[in-house]
């Protein structure tokens, strides 16, 4: 693999549209996703489906050269998302995420690629929902750490996991036990027995509201590249 090979797209956008737009967007999904979208019952999580995914064809088809409506999608055991088609298509990969307003699409050629970003809700207690979700020493960690950077040090491990996760197609019950580190610089995890590994993880900068991270299949570094969506 080349060193172009070695970057990861990192496309974000605000889901809250007016209505005019989101309706014009609903337009480009296919009948699996408008099937998805008949299920969730509140308009908030209808509009923010709706505009995600509408803004994942978009961004895929703009690199495949194709108009949003014919992108094509096959799926792992446990529902990961792959492009179907030719070579080419098949070769990028994509993950998408979301929390509150924003979303974020990662796009990468020939590595597996997960992202994740989490809100920071200032009535999340990270001290409790680290005992219960994490290893002893990692939870020990974000108790210990001051007050003000408990909830961003928690979201950060949060976010590292369910990135490789991502990037798996696994569970999140798999990826709980991973040992992500607490170190702000990108991070290389190896999976327990039975787990895809390793990973390169690296911490997406996700604004004030936000945490989030992405990780990459295999240990070698890559960058982050920022496109507009517009």
């Amino acid at each position: 693999m080349n060193g172009a090979e070695d970057v990861v797209e990192i496309r974000r956008f605000r889901l809250d549209l007016p209505p005019p737009e989101v309706e014009s967007l609903a337009g480009l999904l296919d009948v699996r996703e408008r099937a998805r979208l008949e299920t969730l019952r509140s308009a908030e999580h209808r509009r923010r489906f709706t505009v995600a995914h509408a803004r994942t064809r978009q961004a895929l088809g703009e690199r495949l050269g194709l108009p949003a409506v014919r992108v094509r999608f096959r799926f792992g055991p446990h529902g990961k998302p792959g492009l179907d088609g030719d070579a080419e298509a098949r070769d990028l990969r994509f993950s998408l995420t979301h929390s509150g307003e924003l979303a974020v699409v990662a796009l990468s050629r020939g590595r597996e690629v997960g992202v994740d970003v989490e809100h920071l809700d200032p009535s999340r207690d990270p001290v409790r929902f680290a005992a219960r979700w994490f290893p002893p020493d990692e939870s020990a960690w974000v108790a210990g750490a001051a007050a003000p950077d408990r909830l961003p040090g928690c979201l950060r491990l949060w976010t590292r996991k369910e990135a490789c996760v991502k990037a798996t197609g696994g569970r999140l019950v798999q990826g709980l036990a991973l040992p992500v580190g607490t170190a702000p610089h990108p991070q290389t995890v190896e999976g327990p027995p039975g787990f895809p590994g390793p990973w390169t993880v690296m911490d997406l900068p996700a604004g004030p509201a936000h945490a989030g991270a992405v990780a990459l299949e295999g240990p070698r570094p890559f960058r982050l590249l920022e496109r507009s969506t517009d």
